[in-house]
C-alpha cells in the first residue's frame, strides 16, 4: 500500500504539491483566527494588515499553483510527444520489417528460380554433351573407316612409286651422263668465251680509267675553283672596307689552316692597296674563320693561296 502511494506521487506530483499548499493556507487562517480571538484589544488597522498579507501569500501560492499547472502541462506534452515519437518509431521499425520479409521473399523467390534455371542448364548441358559423345563416337568410326582405306591407298602408291622411282633412277643415271658430257663440252666453250671477255673487259677498263682520270683532273679543278670561290665571299662577308678604299685594291694572301677549316695562320704576301686596307683583309680572314668545308680530301689544302679583291 505504501509503495502504491509512492508510485501514485511520482506519478501526479502537482496534486500533491496542491494538497500541501492547501493545507498550509488553511494552517494560516486558522493561526490568524486564534490570534484575533486572543487579543481582542489590537487596534483595527493591525488586522487589517494581517489579512492583507494573508491574500498576497495565497496570490503567491496560486502562482506557484500556475507554474506547477504549466510544468505538469509541459510534462504531459512530452510525454504525448515521446509517445508518438516511439510509436513513430514502431511504425518505422514495422515498414523495415514488413521490407525486410518481402526483400527476402523475393530474394528466396528468386534463389528459387535459379535453381530452377541451373537444373534445367544442367538437364540441357547433360543432354548436348550425351548427343556431343554420341557425334563424336560417330565421327570416330567414320575416320576410322576413310583411315583403313587412305592407308591401303597409300600402299598403292607406295609401290607404284617405287616402280616410278625405279624407271626414273634409269632415266636419271642416263641423264646424268648425257648432261656431264655436255657440261664438259660447255665448261670448255665458257672457259674460252670468259678468256676472250676479260682480256676485253680489261681493255675496256684501261681506256675507262683514263677517261676517268682525265675527267677527274678537270672535276677538282672546277672544285677547287668553287671551293677558293666560297672562301674569298665569306671572307668578303667579314670584311670591312677603310674610309680610304679604292675600287680595284687586292691582297694575294696564304691561309695556314686544319682539317676542320679552322685558320692556323695568316700572310699577305703582295698588297695593291694600303696598310689599312692590308690590315683589314687580314682581320676578315681570322674572322672567317672556320673555313668552309672542301669538297673532298683532294681538293682539300692545308696551306691555300687565294687573291682578295672585294667588288666596291
Amino acid at each position: 500500500m505504501q509503495a502504491s502511494l509512492i508510485a501514485q506521487i511520482r506519478e501526479h506530483p502537482l496534486m500533491l504539491t496542491l494538497s500541501i499548499l492547501l493545507h498550509l493556507i488553511l494552517l494560516a487562517i486558522l493561526a490568524v483566527s486564534l490570534s484575533h480571538t486572543q487579543a481582542p484589544k489590537m487596534p483595527q488597522s493591525k488586522k487589517i494588515d494581517t489579512v492583507k498579507a494573508v491574500v498576497i501569500d495565497a496570490s503567491v501560492v496560486e502562482q506557484e499553483v500556475k507554474k506547477l499547472r504549466q510544468a505538469e502541462e509541459n510534462k504531459r506534452n512530452e510525454k504525448l510527444a515521446e509517445q508518438k515519437r516511439l510509436e513513430q518509431k514502431a511504425q518505422d521499425a514495422e515498414k523495415k520489417r514488413r521490407q525486410e520479409e518481402k526483400r527476402l521473399a523475393d530474394l528466396k523467390r528468386k534463389q528459387e528460380q535459379q535453381k530452377r534455371e541451373q537444373a534445367q542448364l544442367k538437364r540441357e548441358q547433360e543432354l548436348k554433351a550425351k548427343q556431343l559423345a554420341e557425334k563424336q563416337k560417330a565421327e570416330k568410326a567414320r575416320k576410322q573407316k576413310e583411315l583403313e582405306a587412305l592407308k591401303k591407298q597409300q600402299q598403292e602408291l607406295e609401290r607404284k612409286k617405287a616402280e616410278e622411282q625405279k624407271k626414273l633412277a634409269e632415266l636419271e643415271a642416263k641423264r646424268k651422263r648425257e648432261e656431264e658430257a655436255a657440261r664438259q663440252k660447255k665448261l670448255a666453250e665458257e672457259a674460252e668465251a670468259r678468256r676472250r671477255q676479260e682480256e676485253l673487259e680489261m681493255h675496256q677498263q684501261m681506256l675507262e680509267e683514263e677517261r676517268r682520270l682525265a675527267k677527274q683532273s678537270a672535276e677538282n679543278q672546277r672544285l677547287l675553283l668553287q671551293y677558293i670561290s666560297r672562301i674569298q665571299r665569306k671572307v668578303e662577308q667579314n670584311w670591312n672596307a677603310p674610309a680610304s678604299m679604292v675600287a680595284g685594291w687586292s691582297c694575294e694572301v696564304l691561309v695556314e689552316q686544319d682539317r676542320f677549316g679552322d685558320v692556323q695562320s695568316v700572310q699577305m704576301k703582295q698588297c695593291t692597296g694600303s696598310d689599312a686596307f692590308k690590315s683589314t683583309v687580314e682581320r676578315a680572314v681570322r674572322k672567317a674563320s672556320p673555313l668552309p668545308e672542301a669538297p673532298n680530301n683532294d681538293i682539300f689544302e692545308k696551306r691555300l693561296n687565294f687573291i682578295f679583291r672585294p667588288d666596291v
